[in-house]
Order: structure tokens, then C-alpha cells, then sequence
């Protein structure tokens, strides 16, 4: 089995009780996005949030903020963690659904 990227502190406390990270939406992306699409994403979020980019008093947050943005487009720019990942992703929903029905759903997915 794939070993998948641990999510960082940050990006575990955004998602709440949920345990994945959601890739597509820190590359600002959708989960049908093309490997060309995602990789377009990466670098302009690369650019902008580089951590050489900003004051040295917002280094820290962009730097872990960066480590997230690598650690997601390292799982979708590969077919087969990417086809992991959206299994995993389906689980979670499925159970998100039987534990919280869809208003469990609706509060992580359509935000």
C-alpha cells in the first residue's frame, strides 16, 4: 500500500475532525483536474506563497503553508498515490454519511 504524506498540524486542524487534508483545495483545484491543471496550480501557488516571498515575520506560517501546498501536489501529480488518496477520500465520505448524514457531507464538502 502507498504510504500517504501526513497531514501537518495546520492542515490536520483546518479539516476538523475529518482525517484527510484536502489536496484539491489547497492547490485550488477541482478533484477532476487534469495532471496539467494541478501542476499549473502547484506553481502558481509556489510563486505566491513561497516562503522567500514574504516578511520574516509571516516565514513560519508560509513556510508550513508551502509544506502542504508540496505535500499535496506530490500525491496528485502521481497517478497512483493521486487514485489512493481519492479512494481514501471516498471512504471518508461515505463514513462522514453514515456517522453524520448529509449534513455531515455538506458541512466538509460544500463549503
Amino acid at each position: 500500500m502507498l504510504e500517504m504524506p501526513q497531514p501537518s498540524l495546520a492542515a490536520s486542524q483546518t479539516q476538523g475532525r475529518n482525517k484527510l487534508p484536502d489536496y484539491y483545495r489547497m492547490l485550488e483545484v477541482d478533484p477532476a483536474a487534469s495532471k496539467e491543471v494541478i501542476e499549473k496550480a502547484f506553481k502558481a501557488l509556489s510563486q505566491k506563497k513561497h516562503p522567500d516571498k514574504v516578511p520574516p515575520e509571516q516565514k513560519q506560517d508560509a513556510e508550513r503553508t508551502w509544506m502542504e501546498i508540496r505535500d499535496a501536489y506530490e500525491v496528485l501529480k502521481d497517478d497512483d498515490k493521486r487514485a489512493a488518496y481519492d479512494a481514501s477520500r471516498k471512504r471518508e465520505m461515505l463514513n462522514l454519511f453514515l456517522n453524520e448524514g448529509v449534513i455531515g457531507l455538506a458541512k466538509k464538502y460544500l463549503r
